[in-house]
Formats: C-alpha cells, structure tokens, sequence
C-alpha cells in the first residue's frame, strides 16, 4: 500500500510539472494543490478484529488410499458355475446375488432328505400306536395277575413287548432327528450354490465365467469386492509425533486427480510400534467416500491436526511484525496506528494464537502497515 502510495505522489507531481511547462501559470498553482492533497492523505491500512477460535499446528504426510474393508469371495461348495450376474464395476448391496451354481444334483438331495424324514415320522406315528395298544394290554393283563388269572409268563411276555415298543420309539424319533439334519445339510447346500455379496460394495475383479468348475479345495477365488463408502488412507510419520497425535484428530486430505477439493477425515488407528529402519509410526486415517470419488491406490495428502489449543485468541499471521527478536502488532484506534508487543503461541500457515496482549474484539492492522512509525494517522480499510 505504501509503495502505491509513492507512485501516486509521483504521477500526480509529473502531471503537475507537465502542465506548468505548457507556460500556465495560473495551471502550476493548481497542480501545486493538487500535489500537496495527495501526500497530506493519510496511508490506507486494512485491518481486523482479534478473534476467538481454535488453532492447530498441521503435520504434513503423503499416503495411500484403502478401502475401508474387501473381500476375496470364494465358493462354500465345489460345483459348476450356471449364471454370472455381475461384472467388474457394478456397485451391489449386501445379499445380492452375484453368481448361480447348478442345483440339479442337490435338489435331488434335498428331495430325497424330504422323503426320509416323512416315512421316519409315518414310522413313529405307527410305533406310537402300537405302544398305546400294548399299554393298554398291558394294564389288562396287570389286573388279572393281580387276580391270579394268567401266569407271571404271561405277563411277563408283555411287559417285554410295552418295553421294546417304547424303545422303537426312541428309535425312529433318533432317526428322525438324524433325517433332518440330513435335510438341512442338504438344503444348506442348496442355498450355498447362490453366490451372495457378503457387504455392499463394488466389485473390482471377477475370477470365474460362466461353465468353470469351482472348488473348495483348494479355494477357487471367484469376486473381490470393495467397500468404499468409507476410505482409509494409511501414512507414516517420525516418531517425533508419537506423543502429539490422537485418535479422533482431524485430518484434511487433497489428491492432483481433484484439484481445490479438501476431503476431511479422522484419525481411526495408531501403531504404537516405530519402525526402526524408517523411524517411523503408522497412522491410519479414515475418511467418508458416499460420493466414491476416492478409489483405492490413490495417492493422496494428508495435513493431520494435532493439539488442537481451542478457544484462543486468534490473529492473521501476517498482521504480525518481529523486531529486535520481539513480536508486535499494529492497533487500530480512532484512525491512529499504536504499536504494541504481544506474545504469541502455535502458529499455523494463516494464523497465529496470542496469548497476551491483546484483548477479544480490538482491531490489529493486516496489511499496509509495513515499515510504519507509531501513532501514525491512518485511512482504515475493514478486512
């Protein structure tokens, strides 16, 4: 501002000089006027108002984008597959079909577990029958023991026949219990020829075509898929930081594939281990992907904030003036510039903290005060 200032002063006298050399000389009084307006106007400044706010010292890293969970998805069962229903790129949801197996020998299984548990149950209702009947006999016969009708063989005989009556029961309730485990292993398997997506995702790879074999020993790989709803970026830092960052810092994240966009993320995860080699720590990074614009193996950048001083007294840093190894600003007061020492805290690449000095709401000079003596009358330009 000053420096437009002194041109201005020397375009105004050059125009002056200018006209008096026309041989006016009613012009050289006027230019004279002119002139001494312009330098008796005092300097612009702008200023701005001492602020409250929260203020962080950034750590700067680089690091790759990861989904936030992936999985290779293989078959439960060996078979051969019938129908692909999605390719690479398609976006599924959680349990939509992403392949088909035939079914031909299992529904034949599950058909037949059916039928075996139907004839053990006709069998039991039979067995239960028979044990009533011969319940029943058997009380009849008790009473004409007790009687000295019929001989203990007799009896005997049928208390023999009740017992292995209760028995076959016990039996085919055993086999009816064993035909539906069959059943539901066999329909279990039935349902595990649908290939189901285990999460919502996308899938990024498919392994299999339709009519290949797939086996379960050893896997055949059949999708992989993603889960970028929420990304993970993992970096490394010195262990210098160890102690400063947290779980739950702030972090903003910028990629050249998008230039001018911040993405904000947290910090989800720390290794407390360092790695000797590097001498370096961990951290990882989560970030909210709705829109999918972040894929994995991206490079990206990562300012991370760590001890976060909240509510502090905040100013633009370049408001601030260093002399003789002392820091000052430039009040504003009634026009009148007045300098004034503070003592100031965390700085970031805008804003600096001050911690005494200055009070909530007063006006320090941002610009144009430069070079400026104290208690210089000034033009006030609001920020």
């Amino acid at each position: 501002m000053i420096y437009r200032y002194s041109v201005l002063v020397w375009i105004v006298t050059g125009l002056a000089v200018l006209i008096c050399g026309c041989g006016n000389p009613n012009s050289q009084e006027e230019a004279s006027t002119t002139v001494s307006k312009a330098i008796e106007q005092p300097p612009a400044v702008v200023v701005t108002t001492v602020k409250r706010g929260d203020i962080s010292i950034p750590v700067f890293a680089t690091g790759t984008i990861f989904p936030d969970h992936e999985s290779k998805i293989g078959p439960r069962i060996s078979g051969t597959i019938e129908i692909v229903h999605v390719d690479e790129g398609d976006e599924v949801k959680k349990g939509q079909t992403l392949a088909q197996m035939d079914q031909k020998d299992l529904l034949i299984a599950v058909r037949q577990g059916r039928a075996a548990v139907w004839v053990a149950e006709a069998q039991l209702k039979e067995a239960e029958l028979n044990e009533r009947n011969l319940r029943k006999e058997k009380e009849r016969l008790a009473n004409l023991f007790k009687k000295n009708v019929i001989s203990q063989q007799r009896y005997d005989d049928m208390d023999t026949a009740h017992s292995m009556a209760v028995t076959r029961i016990e039996l085919i309730r055993a086999q009816i219990l064993s035909a539906k485990e069959n059943l539901a292993m066999a329909e279990q398997k039935l349902r595990d020829t649908t290939i189901v997506s285990p999460f919502s995702g996308v899938i990024v790879k498919r392994f299999i075509n339709q009519g290949e074999f797939v086996s379960t020993m050893p896997p055949t790989p059949l999708f992989l898929i993603m889960n970028i709803d929420n990304v993970e970026m993992e970096v490394g830092l010195p262990e210098i930081h160890l102690a400063s960052v947290a779980i739950g810092n702030p972090v903003e994240i910028t990629l050249d594939t998008y230039p001018g966009v911040t993405f904000k993320g947290t910090i989800s995860t720390i290794n407390p281990m360092v790695d000797p080699g590097s001498r370096a720590f961990k951290v990882k990074v989560e970030i909210p992907n709705k829109d999918h614009q972040l894929k994995s193996g991206m490079f990206a950048r990562a300012k991370i904030y760590p001890k976060i001083h909240k509510d502090v007294l905040i100013i633009p840093l370049k408001s601030v003036i260093k002399r003789r190894g002392d820091t000052f600003v430039f009040t504003v007061n009634g026009g009148i510039v007045s300098l004034r020492e503070v003592t100031v805290g965390i700085t970031n690449e805008e804003e600096i903290e001050v911690i005494d000095g200055l009070q909530e709401g007063e006006e320090v000079a941002v610009e144009g005060h430069y070079g400026m003596a104290d208690k210089t009358g000034i033009r006030v330009l609001r920020d």
